[in-house]
């Protein structure tokens, strides 16, 4: 493999078969989950940003849809049933190696009768106020909450006080 402009970009190609490496990105889900006591987050137990706190999400498998992929890494993540209830917004993330990434931020909410825990990524779990988030792992997830946070009022968000 050779570095060779095509299309405006430097990229590896096999000079014998014509083969380009194309550098897409990755795609990763995260969910903001609403639960009356507040956003459901867990504490990582792995890099990048072991101890730090985020959104149950993660990478989507090739064969995945990417709400069928939120919905599996919540139950990895949180060991919960969530249901999806709408896309809330897709990010270009520029992750710490300088690789490019997809994120898609959903909304959803614990399936009836879920109680999240700790799953096989995560320490423990926990559900925040908005006025009480933890340090998070990813600017993403910021990013997320706060345009989650634009769109509901303060009397329907987990940052109301009510119980």
């Amino acid at each position: 493999m050779e570095l060779r402009q095509v299309e405006g970009r430097e990229v590896p190609h096999c000079a014998s078969c014509g083969f380009i490496a194309w550098r897409n990105p990755l795609v990763a889900t995260m969910v903001v989950v609403e639960t009356p006591a507040g956003i459901v987050l867990g504490r990582r137990g792995i890099e990048p940003g072991l101890g730090l706190w985020c959104l149950p999400g993660g990478f989507v498998n090739e064969e995945e849809d990417p709400r069928e992929a939120a919905s599996r890494e919540c139950a990895e993540e949180i060991r919960a049933r969530v249901e999806i209830d709408s896309l809330l917004d897709v990010y270009h993330i520029t992750r710490g190696d300088g690789r490019g990434m997809i994120g898609v931020a959903y909304t959803g909410h614990l399936a009836d009768g879920e109680a999240p825990s700790a799953g096989s990524e995560t320490t423990e779990v926990g559900s925040f106020k908005l006025d009480a988030l933890p340090e998070l792992a990813f600017a993403s997830h910021r990013r997320a909450i706060a345009d989650w946070n634009t769109r509901h009022p303060p009397a329907d968000g987990p940052n109301s006080g009510a119980d």
